[in-house]
């Protein structure tokens, strides 16, 4: 795992900050500027679209979660309209 890899962000007492093409490319596909979040387990889901049991809330790239409160580096799996965020150390 390269510590420059672009899959991977810094996180720091459940935030982190999702690189700039990573939100460049949500918001092409978010006319009205709102994503959708939803917490599975060890998951947080960022969707385009709405999602069942999600909540909605203004496109940026700063998040917090605090499912990843000790969590220091998070991955990130890119689906074509969503992305799945979940730590790894």
């Amino acid at each position: 795992m390269d510590a420059n890899d672009p899959r991977y962000i810094v996180c720091r007492n459940g935030v982190f900050i999702l690189p700039e093409h990573v939100c460049k490319a949500l918001e092409a596909q978010v006319p009205n500027g709102f994503v959708y979040l939803r917490q599975d387990d060890e998951v947080l889901t960022i969707s385009t679209t709405r999602i069942e049991g999600g909540h909605r809330r203004v496109l940026s790239g700063r998040f917090r979660a605090p499912m990843f409160r000790a969590a220091k580096k998070l991955a990130i799996v890119n689906y074509n309209d969503s992305l799945r965020v979940m730590a790894v150390s």
